[in-house]
């Protein structure tokens, strides 16, 4: 894969540039500590519920999407999400890479599973919106990126080649889907060395600054 003649970039948000940690923290530890408050429960009561709810709809369109779970839990997700902002953070050398990419003339999309709620608050911390020719939220194509249907979706509504476009991503699925779809150049981002990545191909490395030297 010679990034030098990629045109087309379909960058991650969460886990590629923004750090996964504070996903992590907010639904596997502060959402059972609000649950337990709201309903009455224990906190080792909240935490097997909300792992058994979050379970249930993992990889699927409700479980990226915050009004879903605002329902469901009887929470206001928003809110929670807006007092944890300061827990959001970049990863080192990701701004940098962006900023390679408007550099060098690339057309560069974020593609997220994020809701586009969760999106704005992020944003908020971060207005990285400018490096981005287009910022698409999966839900609001009807498919999340897990689905070979997706890729599809998407290639139409940008009007872009596979053969011109790179995917980096953190996640497994999202990338064997994308192969599935035709997108045969892929990046996975990650600190451990997974079999997986053998079945789609990919190239892997540690974070997106590792990547500038290709230029």
């Amino acid at each position: 894969m010679q990034l030098k003649v990629i045109k087309n970039y379909l960058i991650d948000l969460d886990g590629v540039i923004l750090d996964i940690k504070y996903d992590n923290f907010f639904w596997q530890k502060h959402i059972p500590k609000v649950y337990s408050n709201v309903h009455n429960l224990s906190y080792d009561d909240a935490k097997v519920i909300t792992r058994q709810l979050f379970n249930f709809k993992r990889k699927t369109k409700d479980w990226y999407d915050i009004d879903y779970w605002s329902n469901m839990l009887s929470i206001d997700i928003k809110k929670e999400k807006e007092e944890n902002i300061q827990l959001v953070s970049l990863i080192n050398g990701s701004k940098g890479f962006l900023e390679e990419l408007k550099r060098k003339g690339k057309s560069v999309y974020l593609i997220t599973n994020a809701h586009r709620k969760t999106l704005k608050i992020k944003l908020k911390k971060y207005p990285i919106e400018g490096y981005f020719k287009e910022i698409i939220c999966s839900h609001e194509l009807g498919c999340i990126k897990e689905e070979i249907r997706f890729w599809h979706i998407l290639k139409n509504k940008l009007g872009i080649e596979f053969k011109d476009t790179v995917l980096i991503e953190d996640t497994i699925e999202n990338l064997q889907a994308a192969s599935s779809a035709g997108l045969s150049n892929l990046i996975y981002i990650g600190q451990n060395t997974l079999a997986d990545t053998d079945q789609v191909h990919s190239i892997q490395v540690k974070s997106l600054s590792d990547l500038s030297s290709a230029f």
